[in-house]
């Protein structure tokens, strides 16, 4: 699936279920899956030349449990005063600029906390 096609199929999903906030897409390599914002990815994508073999939308909790797999115990959510806030400890030797990160519970945070354990390289 390349460019247009590509992005026309991605904005029906998402018309269809605009909660799924998130997409999950892999290579015809199948070397790696990458996650993103739905809307920063069809901001970035190039209509000539991406090609995907294959995407899903998927919504917060669903990436909350991607998260907290990866994470093997080391991710948990808290609520404070009404407020969601995701709670991280990194794996030993990662690269991170806070000591005990804590991050509002919302979609960048998570794709940022993803990013980091999987040091931007995601594999199934």
């Amino acid at each position: 699936m390349q460019g247009y096609e590509l992005a026309k199929a991605i904005q029906k999903e998402r018309n269809e279920h605009p909660e799924r906030v998130f997409i999950k897409w892999w290579r015809k390599e199948e070397d790696y899956i990458d996650f993103d914002l739905v809307a920063r990815f069809l901001e970035k994508i190039d209509f000539g030349g991406t090609e995907l073999a294959g995407f899903e939308l998927i919504d917060q909790e669903e990436m909350w449990r991607t998260v907290e797999r990866r994470c093997d115990g080391r991710a948990s959510k808290v609520n404070r005063d009404g407020s969601w806030f995701l709670i991280w400890t990194p794996p030993k030797g990662a690269e991170v600029e806070e000591s005990a990160p804590e991050y509002p519970y919302n979609p960048e945070s998570l794709l940022k906390v993803l990013d980091l354990e999987t040091n931007y390289n995601y594999v199934d």
